[in-house]
């Protein structure tokens, strides 16, 4: 069964690494992977990253082992590729990692080991309870888009308890923003560079008259001239410029009764759009006779019935809607939305995957740009060693940039910034496009899964067919707890 372990490291970063790249465990070193840092200097480029975050704490990476089943049918270069993709994951391609392959064992197993701080955003990876389910639905779904074997699936109800327990307080759309702009001027040295640094904590930027912005999970778009004097456009470009006079805490401007109450009838409005999408969703019958409530409360029941008298007017009419008139039109209309889904989803990882290249190829084109004019000062110099030791972090970088390009082939002298993110830009878009579509087919493949269980509860009849409904339906339930 393919298995995940998750620790943290707080000391010997270097000494952790050389561990898991030992050339006597991945073939001689060809079972390694890195990204966004070179293998050779990767403790310290993650230092390097780790002296910027803004979080607390002592851990400075963290270790996670993927292990998979003797009996699974997986090569040693197969393992490294799905190790790649599960870190990918996991870190949404913000930090910087390596994967190696070990083969020494009777098990082939990767181990990853990736900084405790992005290179975007600098801010601290956090690791609870939730982490620890999120990362193994990532690694379910790798295991099982590829035919490999996983653990039999976790309670639910804990996983959903955990969720309900610890929920954090909402912050308005535009607490949010300003304070997500403000973190990226402090990381910026051009408008262009704040814009990336928004983008890859997953912002949509529409630029127009006004530019405004859109974070992941908001419905509309915000200018971002409402939300404050010190946000338009214009002052932004401001402040980057004269950053090192930006006070550490902004003072909010969001303190007027007239703005707490537009944020309080903003909320009141989600409450009640989620109210309402809540009415309209089919739920599963109860067997009545089965419950112990209502064998204890005649009242209990009879809500019951009324329940599912409702759930039953529900699927009758989603059958209607859908002009689902008999079993097979049924199940042609699952298998149709399945693969559809699944069409929709590779587009999605097509594009993450270069998403994710890209930001890697910025980081590098960045620093080499950055830090050329000291390499090439460190070979005039009258004493290269004493100037070497005075620019050792800025040499670290240019020489790791180095050996990216070197790698990839390419000069990148040649490389433009602009154009790299201009292309970055219409993949985020592109990608934001595919994920409503793809959150639109899941809510539809979940709603098929409770219509065809509700009328095999009524009637008795499997609409679907067994074999069907567990590989086209019931997997997209296991996904989502």
């Amino acid at each position: 069964m393919a298995t995940t372990k998750l620790k943290f490291i707080k000391s010997t970063l270097r000494k952790a690494i050389d561990y898991i790249v030992n050339p006597e465990k991945t073939e001689g070193g060809t079972l390694v992977y890195s990204y966004g840092c070179s293998v050779e200097t990767a403790d310290l480029e993650m230092l390097l990253t780790a002296r910027r975050g803004t979080g607390r704490g002592g851990r400075i990476a963290y270790h996670l082992i993927q292990s998979f089943a003797p009996d699974d049918d997986i090569t040693p270069a197969k393992a490294l590729e799905l190790g790649t993709e599960f870190a990918r994951g996991v870190t949404g391609g913000k930090h910087e990692f390596v994967v190696s392959t070990h083969v020494d064992k009777d098990h082939i197993h990767n181990h990853i080991i990736f900084n405790a701080v992005d290179y975007v955003s600098h801010r601290k990876y956090h690791s609870d309870e939730r982490d620890k389910y999120r990362i193994r639905d990532i690694n379910d779904e790798i295991c099982k888009s590829n035919n490999l074997s996983v653990l039999p699936k976790y309670d639910a109800k804990r996983k959903s308890k955990y969720r309900n327990t610890h929920k954090e307080k909402k912050v308005s759309w535009q607490k949010k923003l300003r304070a997500d702009i403000d973190n990226a001027i402090r990381l910026s040295n051009t408008f262009e560079d704040m814009l990336y640094v928004l983008e890859m904590e997953g912002y949509e930027i529409k630029r127009g008259k006004y530019i405004s912005f859109r974070a992941p999970g908001q419905e509309r778009f915000t200018r971002a001239k409402t939300i404050g004097d010190s946000y338009t456009e214009e002052m932004i470009r401001e402040r980057i410029i004269n950053k090192d006079k930006e006070p550490k805490v902004l003072i909010e401007e969001t303190n007027s009764p007239q703005k707490q109450q537009v944020l309080s009838e903003t909320k009141e409005q989600y409450v009640q759009k989620n109210k309402d999408f809540s009415s309209r969703r089919i739920n599963l019958l109860v067997d009545i006779s089965k419950n112990i409530k209502a064998q204890q409360s005649e009242a209990y029941e009879h809500a019951l019935v009324r329940n599912n008298i409702n759930t039953l007017v529900k699927t009758m009419n989603f059958l209607i809607s859908h002009k689902i008139t008999n079993p097979k039109d049924f199940q042609i209309y699952a298998e149709a939305k399945d693969a559809e889904y699944s069409l929709y989803r590779k587009d999605v990882k097509k594009i993450e995957t270069e998403l994710t290249a890209l930001s890697e190829k910025i980081k590098f084109t960045q620093n080499y740009k950055r830090n050329a004019h000291v390499y090439y000062e460190s070979r005039q110099v009258q004493d290269p060693e004493v100037y070497a030791r005075e620019h050792k972090d800025q040499l670290v970088l240019f020489h790791a940039s180095e050996i990216y390009f070197k790698r990839k082939q390419m000069n990148p002298k040649e490389v433009n910034l602009s154009d790299l993110f201009e292309r970055y830009r219409e993949l985020s878009a592109e990608k934001a496009e595919l994920d409503k579509k793809c959150n639109s087919l899941k809510q539809e493949i979940r709603e098929l899964k409770v219509v065809a269980e509700n009328i095999e509860k009524s009637t008795g009849e499997d609409i679907v067919g067994k074999e069907t409904n567990k590989k086209n339906l019931e997997g997209e339930k296991g996904r989502e707890i």
